[in-house]
């Protein structure tokens, strides 16, 4: 649009300029009457030159403040965003030095037994092991995989509700143990989607959760020698920790380690904060890059 009105007010400019040469060129007779459609021309076009510099001063000023505007909102969102991160590291670490309540130390073997579940897609006994979540009487988690089609597929859990009903959104239906061991599982069922069967691009995504030492003999490594296969696991597994979880005030945080070929070894540290009716909300904290790999597979 403004490209247009440019166009305008430049072609009226030169209509003017011609206009006044002619009026003023010495051979030509004052009493000459001018083409009337000249007029008409000038008439019409005159008013949107005069209109056109303060309306792109005032549009382009208005446009400037909305960025400003906005780039300010998203400063302060990520600086708000950024703090919290922050305050929730620290009530992480203090609560690590604070005695906690009693839970099963289970962690590790619950979260083995189900990725085993997972790979003999064996869906249907979730809910058995995550025994501090619950659904409504009547319903069911179950997992749509992911098609072997287009560019990239995740598998998705969803529930089934009495009524036969599909939905995506689980932690409506989902309610948690309002413990360490409620926030466990609620944690890890919030990550399964990683240990899912996955599609082409969405590989990307893979996880291998290391719930223990133990676990670096699941790590693939196909483009190294043996030989550097062997270091690269011996480099790792002092690194990492048996998954934690802590309460400070109201909230759980867990952390945990993974590995991913594109990226290395992870540590993740996730909020998680279960409401007294048992409604289940998550919030990333910190991601730990512990070793740094890239296995270089481009899908």
């Amino acid at each position: 649009m403004k490209i247009v009105l440019i166009t305008y007010a430049i072609s009226w400019l030169i209509l003017l300029a011609i206009y006044i040469a002619s009026r003023f060129k010495k051979n030509v007779d004052s009493s000459e009457k001018q083409p009337w459609y000249l007029y008409t021309i000038i008439i019409a076009v005159a008013p949107l030159a005069v209109l056109l510099v303060p309306y792109i001063l005032i549009s382009s000023s208005i446009k400037e403040k909305k960025e400003k505007k906005l780039a300010k909102e998203r400063e302060e969102i990520e600086e708000q965003e950024k703090a919290y991160k922050q305050r929730a590291i620290q009530d992480f670490n203090a609560a690590l030095n604070k005695p906690q309540e009693d839970h099963s130390f289970m962690h590790a073997m619950n979260a083995q037994t189900l990725v085993d579940k997972i790979k003999e897609k064996d869906y249907d006994s979730f809910m058995q092991y995550l025994d501090h979540l619950s659904l409504p009487k009547g319903a069911s988690l179950l997992v749509e995989e992911c098609r072997n089609e287009g560019s990239g597929d995740i598998s998705k859990l969803f529930v089934e509700t009495p009524e036969g009903a599909y939905d995506l959104k689980i932690w409506n239906y989902i309610k948690a143990e309002r413990s360490i061991d409620g926030a466990w599982d609620a944690y890890f069922l919030s990550k399964a989607w990683h240990i899912l069967p996955l599609w082409w691009h969405a590989n990307y995504n893979r996880r291998i959760y290391m719930y223990s030492d133990g676990d670096v003999n699941s790590i693939h490594l196909s483009h190294e020698n043996d030989a550097e296969r062997n270091l690269i696991k011996k480099c790792i597994k002092p690194l990492i920790s048996d998954p934690t979880v802590v309460k400070s005030d109201d909230r759980f945080y867990v952390q945990c380690c993974y590995w991913t070929d594109f990226g290395g070894l992870i540590r993740e540290t996730v909020e998680v904060s279960i409401s007294t009716e048992g409604k289940v909300s998550f919030k990333d904290i910190q991601q730990e890059t512990l070793y740094r790999y890239e296995c270089g597979i481009m899908y």
